[in-house]
């Protein structure tokens, strides 16, 4: 059944509405098949072997990030995550990027995991516990599929309305990761209080 607004978009482009629910199917098909392959691919990186020395210079980074966090606040979290989601719904660049940052995400969390000898999967793991690994792995993974129709309707001559699609979810994905960030500012504000 369509919604009220989804029957004006019916109407403007004299849609059957068989036609609008498949690209719907399509698009959320391609949305979570994303999403796991996002999952994966951290964990991928997160089970990888690591270097002492290269987990000693990753986990201070980490702490130069928390540093920068602690003196201007939610905004370093913001910006990083909005930065990187920005750049996963350019055409074809995005997917590659999206997957190279994902990848290092988990090489974090492999070098936290081997400097405090913790299993790497348990602590992959205990990060979905919290809402914001969901909102930000969501707002990746809306952002590498979109890419991946934008790259179609350039082929397909239509960028014009998938632009507009586009446009719609970059604002959704930078709300969501607004959200994100400041209840993992305060997450961790908590943790390092205690």
């Amino acid at each position: 059944m369509l919604s009220k607004g989804n029957a004006g978009l019916w109407l403007k482009y004299n849609l059957p509405k068989s036609t609008l629910v498949s690209r719907l199917k399509a698009r959320v098909a391609v949305f979570l098949a994303l999403l796991i392959l996002c999952i994966f691919i951290t964990m991928i990186g997160a089970t990888s072997e690591i270097e002492s020395e290269e987990a000693l210079k990753l986990s201070q980074n980490l702490n130069d990030l928390r540093e920068a966090t602690k003196t201007v606040g939610f905004q370093v979290i913001f910006g990083n995550n909005f930065m990187h989601a920005l750049i996963m719904f350019a055409p074809i660049l995005g997917p590659c990027w999206g997957f190279y940052v994902l990848y290092n995400t988990g090489r974090f969390i492999a070098a936290v995991s081997a400097l405090k000898r913790i299993n790497p999967v348990l602590t992959f793991f205990v990060m979905f516990f919290f809402p914001f690994t969901w909102m930000e792995y969501i707002s990746y993974a809306l952002a590498i599929s979109e890419s991946l129709f934008l790259a179609y309707s350039i082929f397909k001559r239509g960028l014009k309305a998938e632009f507009a699609s586009a446009s719609k979810l970059i604002v959704f994905c930078a709300a969501l990761l607004l959200v994100a960030a400041l209840i993992e500012f305060h997450i961790i504000s908590l943790l390092e209080s205690s």
